[in-house]
């Protein structure tokens, strides 16, 4: 493999497996500053890891470096995070039938998988990156100057075995509260060590994704909120 396709690689990867990492710790703070008291927010079981972030801030660093004006970049991070959003929400709830989010209370949101008010955090979440953090971030990933390869493709094993253990749990929960008793010896396994307590635990926001199901949630969350205040 040609070193510049290996750089590109590497540097894509690094800055997936960083993307994962800051938006969970700003989605477990946003939280804290919202509700007093700290949540998990990690999209993985295994590791502080919020892949939806992870990949926001890789697509958006390779579609975002061409714009030089600040509201260009604000503007294209707004729209191209709402869609890389729109599509993890849809992937999810297409595959493991369940959600982790809904906006459908939010003016202007679009299925309820995103909304003007979030696109609108994605935009200055991406002016910020952008003119402050990308230019360090990209200095300290290639201080490292051997074994790029070999350090991209031991990142790439860990999330593509960790989400394959996070999405069979996952699924695996739905077939529960479907009455699908385990046939298969993975899906005993699956039951054993990743029961309902453990996937609540790491996922405490995430919804059966029937409609009925999503919004009763969403109500009884509204409900409990007024009754706080």
């Amino acid at each position: 493999m040609k070193k510049e396709r290996i750089n590109k690689l590497y540097s894509n990867v690094m800055y997936f497996t960083i993307g994962c990492f800051l938006g969970c710790i700003f989605e477990t703070l946003l939280c804290f500053a919202q509700r007093g008291y700290f949540e998990s927010r990690s999209g993985l079981i295994y590791g502080p890891f919020n892949p939806v972030y992870g990949f926001g801030v890789m697509f958006l660093v390779m579609l975002l470096r061409k714009y030089k004006k600040d509201y260009a970049i604000f503007f294209f991070g707004a729209l191209y995070g709402g869609i890389i959003e729109y599509i993890s929400s849809w992937i999810q709830e297409f595959l493991f039938h369940s959600t982790s989010w809904n906006y459908s209370h939010y003016f202007l949101n679009f299925d309820g998988r995103t909304s003007i008010y979030h696109m609108m955090w994605w935009g200055l979440l991406s002016l910020l990156f952008m003119k402050h953090i990308d230019k360090h971030i990209e200095n300290l990933i290639f201080k490292i100057k051997k074994h790029r390869l070999l350090i991209a493709i031991l990142i790439i094993i860990f999330f593509v075995i960790n989400a394959f253990i996070s999405g069979y749990a996952s699924l695996r929960q739905y077939e529960r509260s479907q009455n699908i008793e385990a046939t298969t010896s993975i899906q005993r396994f699956f039951d054993k060590h990743y029961p309902d307590s453990l996937v609540n635990k790491v996922y405490p926001n995430r919804m059966i994704s029937t409609k009925s199901n999503i919004q009763n949630q969403h109500k009884n969350k509204s409900n409990k909120g007024k009754q706080s205040h």
